[in-house]
């Protein structure tokens, strides 16, 4: 018989978010029910066919399934330098300060393997996209939270969290932030940026942005990005990256195609870790991805008045339904709300798996997000209104049941 081999960084990892309540999804879908599923963000819309044309005709060439450059292939990070220097006149170097990454969720976790160790301290947003506290995890560093909500400042928040971490006797070696914020959808200002920005520099941490919903910022065609906040962007990569992914902005999940961008040593760190770990995306979906970063602007636009359309029809109909303090997002593909009473005394995870088996409407218990999203539900945007005045009737009428 084997021995028993602790597997600590697998066992430490909490439950993922999206698959807490699958369990009870599973046997509503198995008892025949139509289950409305607002759980995970996952784009309902396919991928533009232009972009899918130009993947059919890369695949046609032989050469392009052969292995490629592990940072990523050369027109691919040509394309993601063109849509920086775009949007936001910020110019990088394709050959030291780009690299293509599996999604947006692999940049995140090597770029952490690669920079971070056993003692080191990663500042992470609370609620936050999972992977931003995992990551770290992972690698084995302690993870400081600071509050991610309107009650604070972005960078009031990381300064005292910063401040935790120096009472202790530490410093903070890295610092992530999510604007567009998954799950809370708020946004920020240039100036807010810039001050957590200048908060971080002062501390002498690295910076890491996610910015994946640059396309999803509803005040705002373009969230601003830390290269564009109104420091000198030459300052800002000396300590700074940023991922932006072509899932949502394309309709491209199922791809994994993301790129970082910004300080050239980290850069250079987690392309070197990934030469180790894989070889990179199939050069057809990249050269599709170039095209789309190129030609694509067209596509973000239209699935951004998309999610904003849904989100108003959800927000309007959670409201009717009893869901009283529910507010519009700001930005992202989700809608972030209190649990009314009295599904309260439940939990997140609670009063979702309730309103799975008894509405039949499935969303994402807030407490999968951190200890500050206890108390939350996270609804995506990813039916059209039709769906979601159906899903918000069957809220409302359980509601009114069990008030």
């Amino acid at each position: 018989m084997s021995q028993a081999w602790p597997f600590p960084r697998a066992d430490k990892l909490p439950p993922y978010a999206f698959v807490v309540t699958d369990a009870v999804k599973a046997r509503v879908v198995a008892g025949g029910a139509d289950l409305i599923d607002l759980g995970l963000g996952n784009p309902d819309r396919p991928t533009p066919p232009e972009i899918v044309a130009q993947l059919h005709a890369e695949a046609d060439r032989p050469k392009n399934h052969r292995y490629h450059p592990g940072r990523g292939i050369p027109t691919l990070r040509a394309a993601a330098a063109r849509w920086y220097e775009r949007r936001y006149a910020a110019r990088f170097d394709v050959d030291r300060e780009i690299v293509i990454t599996m999604g947006a969720k692999e940049g995140i976790s090597h770029l952490c393997l690669a920079v971070l160790d056993v003692g080191d301290v990663a500042i992470v947003p609370d609620p936050c996209y999972p992977i931003h506290a995992g990551a770290p995890g992972i690698a084995g560093a302690e993870v400081e939270f600071y509050e991610a909500s309107l009650r604070v400042s972005p960078a009031r928040s990381i300064e005292a969290a910063i401040a935790r971490v120096v009472a202790r006797g530490k410093r903070p070696k890295l610092v992530i932030a999510n604007y567009p914020q998954n799950p809370t959808g708020l946004i920020i200002s240039s100036e807010e940026l810039a001050e957590v920005v200048r908060v971080v520099g002062a501390s002498g941490a690295m910076l890491l942005h996610d910015l994946a919903y640059a396309d999803l910022d509803f005040e705002n065609r373009h969230a601003p990005s830390v290269f564009d906040a109104r420091i000198d962007p030459e300052h800002v990569r000396t300590f700074a990256v940023e991922t932006f992914s072509m899932s949502k902005s394309y309709n491209m999940p199922g791809w994994r195609i993301a790129f970082m961008a910004g300080n050239e040593r980290m850069i250079a760190a987690l392309a070197h870790l990934k030469t180790y770990l894989d070889y990179g995306t199939f050069a057809p979906l990249q050269h599709a991805a170039a095209w789309a970063l190129d030609h694509g602007d067209g596509f973000a636009d239209e699935i951004r008045a998309r999610y904003r359309d849904r989100a108003t029809a959800l927000v309007s109909g959670l409201r009717q339904a009893g869901f009283s303090t529910v507010e519009e997002p700001s930005g992202t593909m989700f809608v972030w709300t209190k649990i009314p009473e009295p599904w309260a005394k439940l939990g997140s995870i609670g009063a979702a798996s309730h309103l799975i088996a008894n509405a039949h409407v499935a969303t994402s218990p807030g407490s999968g997000f951190g200890a500050g999203g206890e108390g939350y539900l996270r609804f995506a945007l990813i039916e059209d209104p039709p769906r979601i005045a159906e899903a918000c009737t069957r809220l409302g009428t359980l509601l009114a049941r069990d008030g």
